[in-house]
């Protein structure tokens, strides 16, 4: 094959690399000169046979993804688990998609232009092999959307939102301290991050810069902003999502956000309850020492020490570790950490998960009202009764949380009074008289001491946080039947003239901070916590009445005042678990996340994960592209003849809804018939709504050519009527021996680029030669990688040096006239 004698397009730069790499297609941002590559990974897997990098551990198994500047300077580079499968840029540049594949999963990250850092990652399932060849790449786009965000409406859920008070975020918790009598090295706080429990929770991707709603595309499966997954059922080519669509999308972002705080704060909750508790334990511990080393039972000495507190006498062990192992500092610091601990569940209840809860009930009744409207329910998939009871679920969660904040301030002041108890000293001058509450120290002996109510809500557990899910029959938020005025205002009258009630379901501890502000004496308010509204009985005004049968008929041989006393001194065995998982936070937070991302899936139509299980789209041979042009499909392939090696491009062009559909076939040999082996395509892209860029080589050396859609179209007819119109893989196998001459590849634009080169092929990391181009106005770029993949050139391909040199020469000519 005879190419034209041209020097077209301008060389700019060779990018040197230190070991062999990747060029992708979509490598070149398209609003600035950058370009990333790919580690290749056989050498990868070399560095990582040949050296090992901290304590042994292995880096075989990752890609280093680089970002270049075009002058040839290194911007930044991360390495990143697993074998890329495809990637693309944003529409400005600014976010580097990337589909990267690992034998347990796949997942799409998002990354910064400026520092390689991950945006955003979600995982998905395609079906694809775990093959990382050069060429085998996964179809993805990004492409803008016709249509921009609505304007929030005035009384809408977020507008309501964005005028109430910002909801205060929480932070992930820092990692314990290792080494705590190390120097700590003083690092920048680690930034937000999401929580791994809403991975696969649809959301749009986060950004300082309101982002446009525009589409990533792969393999035919969309994805609004990158990450929220839209339905498959719209026409190939089309990116119009409703305006249904997009209020949804934004909803369940918002859910996202909330979301993130309540796990984000119970997360923190907990770790604050662990700390007050470990003090606790370490203090329990000593008493607990002290009765063994007094062969008395944990039982006895807990019940001794409540003998203390009515009678100012006790044994020998409450004796020792009251005055030997209690210090006063030991004390203090006792006390700030158990105010500290509980202070903070309040505030974070109080700041953070509360208001995050009631802003989704919002969101939630705003859906519901959707479900009610022609125009929604024409645009998305909704069910009342699913919104109806995601809301009970939200409420019911919200009244626990409401519960737990009062629970952590009744055990904050116990736990204070019980530490001015032990601050009491009868014989000294400073504390001449009692100041402390004995409810709230026998209070915190019973609970906060022995065994916090708070155990229920943050169990021990293997596994933490729990995975468990509240069951389908759990009535979440009881609600009550509609009644006539007459019998509520009945009602009211009655309960005004009772005074004080006990309200059903509410501990003990919360049943006692509830009293601390009523006009009840003491013992009244303990007795009140444990009548029994049915019996009617007076309840039992001692402690212990507290207590069931069987505790209390355990507690009455274990006092030291008893005759008989049937423990023995034998140690206490590890308690088992109880569980309550009406009382768990985690269990109410796993099953909102459940129902709210079912709820949000079912809405806009994909169900079962993201849809994508199965999805194809990988070009096996690397010589294929695909553009729209003006609504138009183009398509283009390069593929082998049977037998004589050489090679045929096939053209194939679908209108706006494929309704009518165009081919055109070139050959790469000579137009008089005789084969030129030697000549064959090694790349194939579209560069632009124009041009078609091929790197071919023949037995004088490569080239880099182009070929201009109007010299193609020429050469196309129009094939018959298809339902669904046609494929490249079905023109190939319908006309592949249609055509009695094939024409000559009309060449545009050539420029040689020198001698092929000599590889080795046994060694590792000799694959293809890729291109990867840039078609924008202002930034039309090519980048050349060869086999070894350890050098890249970049050219200029709008300016053509054959032309500069006869601009300079009229110029020159012009200026002799003047003179």
């Amino acid at each position: 094959m005879i190419f034209p004698d041209q020097t077209s397009f301008t060389p700019l730069s060779t990018i040197s690399l230190p070991s062999s790499h990747i060029l992708h297609p979509g490598s070149c941002n398209p609003s600035m000169d950058l370009v990333v590559l790919l580690s290749s990974p056989s050498t990868a897997a070399n560095i990582g046979m040949n050296a090992w990098k901290g304590k042994g551990r292995d880096v075989g198994s990752k890609t280093q993804v680089s970002l270049w500047r075009t002058g040839g300077s290194k911007v930044w580079e991360v390495s990143v688990e697993g074998i890329v499968r495809g990637l693309a840029w944003s529409e400005d540049g600014l976010i580097l998609s990337i589909l990267f594949s690992t034998p347990s999963q796949k997942t799409i990250e998002h990354l910064s232009v400026h520092t390689g850092e991950v945006i955003r990652s979600i995982p998905i399932h395609l079906g694809l092999d775990d093959v990382g060849d050069r060429g085998r790449w996964v179809d993805m786009r990004w492409s803008t959307s016709q249509d921009g965000w609505h304007k929030v409406k005035n009384g809408s859920a977020l507008s309501i939102i964005d005028s109430l008070p910002t909801v205060t975020p929480v932070d992930p918790p820092k990692p314990p301290n290792q080494l705590p009598f190390m120097r700590q090295t003083k690092l920048p706080p680690p930034k937000p991050t999401l929580h791994p429990s809403l991975a696969t929770f649809p959301a749009l991707l986060p950004s300082t810069i309101p982002l446009q709603p525009d589409i990533l595309q792969i393999s035919g499966h969309s994805f609004l902003t990158g990450t929220f997954a839209l339905p498959t059922s719209s026409p190939r080519g089309k990116h119009r999502p409703s305006e249904g669509l997009l209020e949804m999308s934004k909803i369940s972002d918002k859910m996202v956000y909330l979301l993130n705080i309540v796990l984000r704060g119970l997360e923190n909750a907990e770790i604050a309850f662990r700390e007050g508790e470990k003090q606790t334990m370490i203090c329990r511990e000593d008493l607990e020492t002290c009765a063994k080393q007094q062969a008395m039972s944990i039982q006895d000495v807990h019940s001794d020490l409540f003998r203390f507190l009515m009678t100012g006498r006790s044994g020998v062990a409450v004796n020792e570790w009251m005055g030997n192992r209690l210090t006063g500092r030991t004390i203090t610091k006792w006390d700030q950490m158990l105010d500290t601990s509980f202070r903070t569940i309040q505030n974070l209840i109080i700041e953070s998960i509360s208001p995050a809860l009631e802003r989704i009930v919002l969101l939630l009744e705003e859906i519901r009202g959707w479900s009610r409207t022609p125009k929604y329910q024409s645009q998305l998939h909704l069910n009342e009764s699913d919104i109806t009871r995601s809301i009970d679920l939200v409420l019911g969660f919200a009244q626990l949380v409401d519960r737990m904040r009062r629970d952590a301030e009744h055990e904050m002041k116990a736990a204070s009074e019980f530490m001015k108890w032990l601050k009491y000293d009868p014989s000294s001058d400073d504390l001449p008289t009692p100041t402390h509450d004995l409810k709230l120290v026998w209070s915190f002996m019973l609970n906060g001491f022995v065994h916090s109510s708070f155990h229920q809500h943050f169990p021990y557990l293997i596994v933490r946080p729990p995975k468990d899910v509240l069951p389908d029959t759990y009535m979440t938020y009881p609600r009550k039947p509609t009644r006539a005025l007459d019998e509520v205002l009945k009602e009211t009258n009655e309960v005004l003239g009772m005074g004080n009630k006990k309200y059903i379901g509410d501990t003990p501890s919360v049943q006692a901070n509830e009293s601390l502000n009523s006009d009840t004496s003491m013992d009244m308010s303990i007795s009140m916590t444990n009548e029994d509204d049915e019996d009617g009985e007076d309840g039992d005004l001692t402690p212990t009445g507290i207590l069931s049968e069987e505790e209390e008929e355990m507690s009455r041989f274990s006092s030291p005042d008893t005759v008989e006393n049937r423990y023995d001194t034998s140690e206490v065995g590890e308690e088992e678990v109880k569980r309550v998982l009406e009382k768990e936070p985690w269990v109410w937070v796993n099953t909102l996340i459940r129902d709210l991302e079912g709820l949000v899936r079912g809405a806009v139509g994909v169900v079962g994960g993201d849809g994508l299980a199965g999805a194809g789209g990988v070009d096996e041979s690397g010589l294929r592209d695909r553009r729209v042009v003006d609504g138009n499909e183009w398509e283009v392939v390069v593929s082998p003849e049977d037998g004589d090696g050489s090679q045929r491009l096939w053209l194939l062009n679908n209108s706006e809804g494929r309704s009518i559909s165009k081919i055109a076939t070139f050959s790469f040999r000579d137009s008089d018939g005789e084969e030129d082996v030697s000549s064959r395509c090694l790349a194939i892209q579209f560069f632009d709504d124009e041009e078609i860029v091929l790197l071919m080589e023949s037995e004088n050396g490569r080239y880099l050519v182009t070929l201009r859609y109007a010299d193609l179209v020429d050469e196309m007819f129009e094939l018959p009527a298809q339902e669904g119109g046609w494929g490249l893989r079905d023109v190939i196998g319908h006309y592949k021996d249609a055509f009695e001459t094939i024409p000559l590849i009309p060449i545009s634009r050539s420029r040689y680029l020198g001698p092929t080169p000599q590889f080795d092929d046994t060694l590792n990391g000799v694959g293809k030669a890729e291109i990867a181009l840039n078609g924008r106005k202002g930034r039309r770029l090519g980048c050349i990688l060869y086999e070894d993949g350890r050098e890249v050139q970049v050219w200029d391909l709008d300016v053509d040096e054959d032309e500069d040199e006869e601009g300079d020469g009229e110029g020159e000519e012009m200026d002799g006239v003047e003179e």
